[in-house]
């Protein structure tokens, strides 16, 4: 056990609440945002618009654009400052004889979409008012076809612009229904569509007010887990986990059972390609082929497994199986090999690495059953008592981590979990990540995110669990299982605000 002090500070961390932890992960996404759009027509329509149609509302005489009917209108921005998100902040008139999901004067479907881009709402309105008729029920706020609610569900007002009711069965003339859509974008232009399609009878009419569009950028990069199925890399918002696509088709330039990901100095991503006994880079931000950096055999390479920047800038390459049983070492830059830079000492089948704020290599030893300790010149650094290099002996390890306050996290295969050691001492200071915690099952990689919690890929299960960096309870499935398929090993895409970084915490 670690002494008092170690003791005391991991009571302490497990003892903040779920609360602070889910801040923590929210503020992050706090970034700053422009406002690069603003316009309620007041003075009427300017350029931007395919349609410049202003009209005063009969009660009230407020000023929108529209109406329009069976009409696509656009909103073309231009010159956006550099941003990786947008979110669009609009009002919705709903006028005349909406009829929602009816299938014979309807279905009155109104569409907001993005030119190349998502569709951001295809929904039918009604303004079918108490008491409701099953047939204008309306899909909003769930898409069209997927939600069926009574008629003026959503709006925030209903009957106070002084349309008239066209009906005859009682409804409301108009409504109001403020929205707003929040998505991926970069470019430095942006088109938006809104459009109501052709349906039955086209007796309604629709408008646009209090229009804003803003832009920030992320200030976190997008999740890269590896698919070892197919051999391709998938790509997943950093923010939410959703699926954004695939980032490396599979197979890519001869990419076979990837077994580590890592973003090198320069920005690009560096993969084991275990199979293939190769180090390919691809294109940091495109996921484009570059070159094969370390080619077949350079060094006496066998089967790469860990890979890992050290701060001198050069690529350390855990030679896992068929070849030296060491870690090697290559320029940075050009991939040229240096030298065996850490061997012996307790070191069988070497594979995934961290290395300390000192400069010392934590490997993790499969066959030895253990994690060994080289120094910043390569020679074995072990735990006072230890022999060679060991530094954790007799621990059925797969995976390993630096954290911060020089804590060592452990993945082991026996527990299925994760422990906490003292990264000076090598003393055992408790166990992190419970077993089966959030459901992990399997297991052989794990990082620190640039938020601070711990990502830890479930094989089995297709998933990516999201663990606190601070008390490593469990958070969230970051990735639900059915979006990718197998994931073994991840990494973040770097952003300006977050340095490449290998498997330590921010």
């Amino acid at each position: 056990m670690g002494g008092p002090d170690e003791q005391a500070d991991s009571f302490g961390e497990q003892a903040e609440s779920e609360s602070v932890e889910q801040e923590s992960v929210e503020a992050q996404w706090k970034a700053p945002e422009k406002k690069v759009y603003s316009e309620n027509f007041g003075e009427g329509a300017g350029p931007e618009w395919s349609h410049r149609t202003v009209s005063r509302t009969p009660k009230g005489e407020r000023k929108f654009l529209g109406p329009f009917n069976e009409q696509e209108v656009t909103l073309s921005l231009a010159d956006l400052p550099d941003h990786d998100e947008v979110e669009v902040q609009l009002e919705l008139f709903v006028l005349k004889s909406w009829d929602g999901n009816d299938t014979t004067k309807g279905p009155d479907r109104w569409v907001a979409s993005v030119d190349g881009g998502p569709v951001l709402l295809d929904a039918t309105f009604s303004n079918d008012d108490a008491p409701f008729d099953a047939r204008y029920r309306q899909s909003y706020p769930k898409p069209y076809l997927q939600g069926s609610y009574p008629g003026l569900t959503g709006a925030s007002m209903k009957g106070k612009l002084g349309y008239r009711d066209e009906s005859g069965y009682g409804s409301r003339g108009d409504a109001i229904y403020p929205l707003s859509f929040t998505f991926r974008h970069t470019g430095d232009r942006l088109t938006l569509r809104f459009a109501d399609p052709p349906r039955g009878e086209a007796n309604e009419q629709w408008g646009l007010d209090s229009v804003k569009v803003k832009v920030r950028k992320k200030k976190v990069g997008d999740l890269l887990v590896s698919n070892n199925v197919n051999s391709s890399v998938l790509r997943y918002d950093g923010k939410t986990g959703a699926f954004v696509g695939v980032f490396i088709p599979p197979g890519a330039a001869g990419l076979n059972n990837p077994q580590e990901l890592v973003y090198g100095p320069d920005g690009n991503l560096y993969i084991a390609s275990f199979a293939s006994r190769e180090v390919l880079r691809f294109n940091g931000k495109t996921g484009a082929f570059i070159d094969i950096f370390v080619p077949v055999g350079s060094g006496g390479l066998g089967f790469p497994g860990g890979l890992i920047f050290g701060p001198d800038g050069n690529l350390y390459v855990a030679d896992s199986f068929g070849g030296t049983n060491s870690v090697l070492r290559y320029d940075g830059t050009t991939g040229a090999f240096i030298d065996v830079f850490a061997s012996g000492g307790g070191l069988l089948v070497p594979q995934k690495m961290a290395f300390d704020k000192k400069g010392n290599l934590f490997v993790v030893s499969i066959i030895g059953n253990n994690v060994v300790r080289y120094d910043e010149n390569g020679a074995p650094f072990p735990a006072a008592g230890q022999p060679g290099a060991i530094f954790i002996p007799d621990i059925d390890a797969v995976t390993i981590a630096i954290g911060k306050n020089h804590k060592l996290y452990v993945g082991t295969t026996a527990g299925d979990d994760v422990l906490r050691f003292n990264a000076k001492t090598g003393a055992f200071i408790d166990v992190f990540v419970e077993s089966g915690s959030g459901g992990l099952t399997d297991f052989v990689d794990m990082e620190f995110g640039p938020d601070g919690n711990l990502y830890i890929p479930d094989f089995l299960p297709a998933t990516v669990l999201r663990f606190s960096g601070k008390t490593g309870n469990f958070i969230d499935v970051f990735v639900p299982a059915g979006t990718g398929a197998n994931a073994a090993t991840l990494t973040f895409m770097p952003s300006k605000r977050n340095k490449p970084h290998g498997h330590e915490a921010n």
